[in-house]
């Protein structure tokens, strides 16, 4: 259900509108575009959840328009690779969900907990992308203006209203997660229809394909992990893994620093869904074993997983953005890496401080 909103959202002005609205509140800063590229990649990430189709959907907008300021195709693709993987740690993702089943946790604990990561990780990626404005005196897009905003926020309010309804109604217990998903659907069917009339009958169509493709995929694939959860129980893969990495060290934080190296080069060779099939089973009981909690962990997975989708030479999100903007990966890199720290300072943060991620859910829980 979360994907199928996502994917009529996509398919109707939804782009647009954010990309707008962000760029009316970041326009006047220097670099303001690319800015607006990490803001409007945040909204996206709370409607989508696919870094993909994010990817895809601000790429095809945003990389041209950057090219055309003077902006080069390396930061423009770097930019938007970066701001469409908040789309796996910001709700409702739909690698949360399956590491949440997978693991047997609460997905409203963990959509929770991914909400702080999330944001820091696109605050990083704007201090990131004003460094390289000042060096590369980037123009600044747009006066501040405040009826500007004020008309943009009109044009995406409903579009906005989307996540907070969907999120908020899960984190105050008016929802399910998946009624919640369902609610997500009808009133996105009811703006792309109804109140923007941008929704054509084709459109659905095409939503609606899209949608069934990427739920199959998601649902075979969270089917088949059951067996590959018995078949490592029953070859006693966990115990090994653990018997491995307890005999190196028994101290939780070298144990998570493993873990994490072994999820990032995974990750550099794995898409996020099969890693998390794979890896899951194997590595949850290890981290709970040694006191990790696994919402915690499942936030620490979001994280790499961002990285894992930009980090080369499989990269599902870089490819994507550097079909658009037409660059071979490796000349990403210099503008590419600093993003990656940013990443990567959020994972060590995330893994050495549990109230980072906990804190939120522990709050609504009380």
């Amino acid at each position: 259900l979360f994907i199928l909103m996502g994917q009529i959202m996509n398919h109707s002005s939804l782009a647009v509108r954010l990309i707008d609205f962000a760029s009316a509140i970041v326009g006047f800063i220097r670099g303001g575009l690319a800015m607006t590229t990490v803001m409007a990649g945040m909204m996206m990430a709370a409607i989508s959840g696919s870094s993909v189709a994010d990817a895809a959907a601000l790429g095809s907008v945003l990389i041209p328009q950057m090219e055309k300021r003077g902006y080069g195709k390396s930061l423009a693709v770097s930019s938007v690779s970066a701001a469409a993987t908040l789309a796996a740690i910001i709700p409702p993702s739909t690698n949360l969900i399956m590491y949440a089943v997978i693991a047997g946790v609460s997905v409203t604990d963990v959509f929770i907990a991914g909400v702080i990561p999330g944001v820091c990780i696109g605050l990083g990626l704007m201090v990131v992308i004003y460094i390289f404005a000042l060096k590369m005196n980037l123009p600044v897009e747009q006066a501040f203006a405040i009826p500007n905003i004020v008309k943009q926020f009109k044009r995406a309010g409903l579009c906005l209203l989307l996540p907070l309804l969907v999120i908020g109604g899960i984190i105050f217990g008016f929802f399910t997660p998946t009624e919640a998903g369902a609610f997500g659907v009808v009133y996105a069917l009811s703006l792309g229809v109804v109140v923007y009339r941008e929704l054509s009958f084709k459109q659905l169509i095409n939503a609606l394909k899209a949608a069934s493709r990427q739920t199959s995929v998601v649902l075979i694939m969270v089917s088949t992990s059951a067996l590959l959860g018995w078949y490592v129980t029953q070859q006693q893969i966990p115990q090994q893994l653990a018997e491995f990495m307890l005999g190196i060290s028994t101290d939780k934080y070298i144990i998570l620093l493993m873990v994490n190296i072994l999820i990032l080069i995974a990750g550099m060779f794995l898409q996020a869904a099969p890693l998390i099939i794979m890896l899951v089973p194997m590595v949850a009981p290890l981290v709970a074993g040694v006191g990790v909690n696994l919402v915690q962990f499942g936030v620490i997975m979001g994280v790499a997983l961002c990285i894992g989708q930009i980090t080369p030479p499989v990269a599902s999100v870089l490819m994507t953005t550097c079909g658009i903007g037409e660059i071979s990966m490796e000349k990403t890199l210099n503008t590419l890496l600093p993003m990656i720290g940013v990443l990567i300072l959020v994972l060590i943060i995330a893994s050495v401080l549990p109230s980072f991620s906990l804190w939120l859910p522990t709050l609504f829980a009380s």
